[in-house]
């Protein structure tokens, strides 16, 4: 009986055989010509996306920084002014710079940035409130780079209720500022705490906190002050 014999199944691509490759390879690309050219002007497209998006964050970035500072240089102005009034007005003038910052590039850090600073021009204007929105929306938006200012925003918040004459809230955002291990804020803040308690007439808890700051900021300038205060405050040996 004549065996039968098995034709090898041709191979898609002889990789020994560059002239058969290239006709192998001309014949996909004759049969898939409408696919591979969608794939690359998929390809093309995202490309230049891409592109088009980093150079437009990039421009964001830079415009926002300059608009940024400028505010700056309007909230820092009052310090050189003794009229009320001029102070004031520009005060105003640096919260409506900082708005726009945020609300042209809000997606920006200085855009995020923003939020901290309108909290302190809106806190300089007197208006508890609106500064305490500015701080709770910059701890929401406080992420990445901007984690090392957290501090600040929570010290804003508890001084706007201090100056509210709320010491129970302030002291909740102090407690916060000092525990939040990414604020930084530890040592003001237990000084914080401890004027707060102060002020609401808990010499015991104002006491503690003085001896804390003490205990855990040996070499700060404001030891002095501290022990000055703990010694008013805390209870004497033997009494």
């Amino acid at each position: 009986m004549a065996k039968i014999k098995v034709k090898p199944r041709k191979k898609l691509i002889d990789a020994e055989n560059p002239i058969t490759l290239w006709f192998t390879v001309k014949e996909y690309v004759e049969q898939n010509a409408r696919q591979i050219g969608a794939i690359a002007f998929a390809v093309v497209v995202v490309a230049a996306a891409v592109f088009a998006w980093s150079a437009m964050k990039a421009r964001a970035e830079r415009d926002s920084l300059n608009m940024f500072y400028a505010a700056m240089s309007t909230m820092t102005a009052p310090a050189d002014s003794k009229d009320p009034a001029a102070q004031t007005a520009l005060y105003e003038k640096a919260l409506a710079q900082f708005k726009e910052v945020r609300e042209k590039h809000g997606g920006t850090t200085s855009g995020a940035l923003a939020l901290l600073y309108e909290g302190n021009c809106a806190y300089s204007l007197k208006k508890y409130d609106e500064a305490i929105g500015y701080y709770k929306e910059f701890l929401d938006a406080s992420h990445g780079t901007l984690q090392y200012l957290r501090s600040a925003g929570y010290e804003g918040i508890g001084y706007a209720y201090e100056s509210k004459g709320d010491f129970k809230q302030a002291a909740e955002f102090f407690e916060k500022q000092k525990n939040d291990s990414q604020a930084e804020g530890g040592g003001s803040a237990a000084l914080n705490l401890a004027r707060v308690y102060e002020l609401a007439g808990d010499r015991q808890k104002a006491c503690n906190q003085y001896k804390e700051f003490l205990e855990k900021n040996p070499l700060s300038g404001q030891k002095q002050f501290a022990q000055i205060k703990a010694d008013s405050l805390c209870p004497k040996k033997g009494k």
